[in-house]
């Protein structure tokens, strides 16, 4: 891990076991974007001995080192979390069913001409943006649709009347 900064502005370089067992934790089972309380119950289960306190500020270094993204995705402000993808210049764009709550990562990049003339209109150097769509999931779709054709369909016993 590269260096990072603690509240004194002093750079902190530690590679801590805490962090370990964060970064491993979202590595496994961060394709869902959890909390820190999904993270510390998960955590819990292998060192009884960390606190959620340490969850929240080893993700706030992991955050501000790169190494992790803190994403606002509900109306109700709770925090989620997935490993960065250092790859990717930016961040994806993140599909939020408003039925099940589902977070669904949407990879493509459909900004870049916006961010260019930001750039040629205004001299702002975009760096990075953040993309939330609300809607109704597929799978959530599909289960309305099941739900409203049982509705509509009559049973045996009042199609033969």
């Amino acid at each position: 891990m590269d260096e990072i900064r603690n509240d004194d502005n002093k750079k902190e370089t530690r590679n801590t076991r805490q962090k370990k067992l964060i970064i491993d934790c979202l590595n496994k089972y961060g394709s869902n974007h959890m909390t820190v309380e999904e993270i510390f119950n998960l955590i819990q289960q292998q060192d009884t001995q960390i606190s959620i306190a340490t969850v929240y500020r080893n993700l706030r270094l992991l955050e501000e080192q790169g190494l992790v993204n803190k994403v606002f995705v509900a109306d109700d402000a709770t925090a989620y979390y997935e490993i960065k993808d250092a790859a990717s210049s930016h961040s994806h764009h993140h599909l939020i069913c408003r039925q099940c709550g589902a977070i669904i990562d949407f990879e493509d990049d459909l900004l870049e001409a916006l961010e260019k003339m930001i750039t040629l209109t205004k001299g702002f150097q975009v760096q990075d943006h953040h993309v939330a769509f609300y809607g109704i999931c597929r799978d959530c779709t599909e289960k309305n649709k099941a739900a409203q054709d049982a509705v509509e369909k009559p049973a045996p016993d009042e199609a033969r009347q």
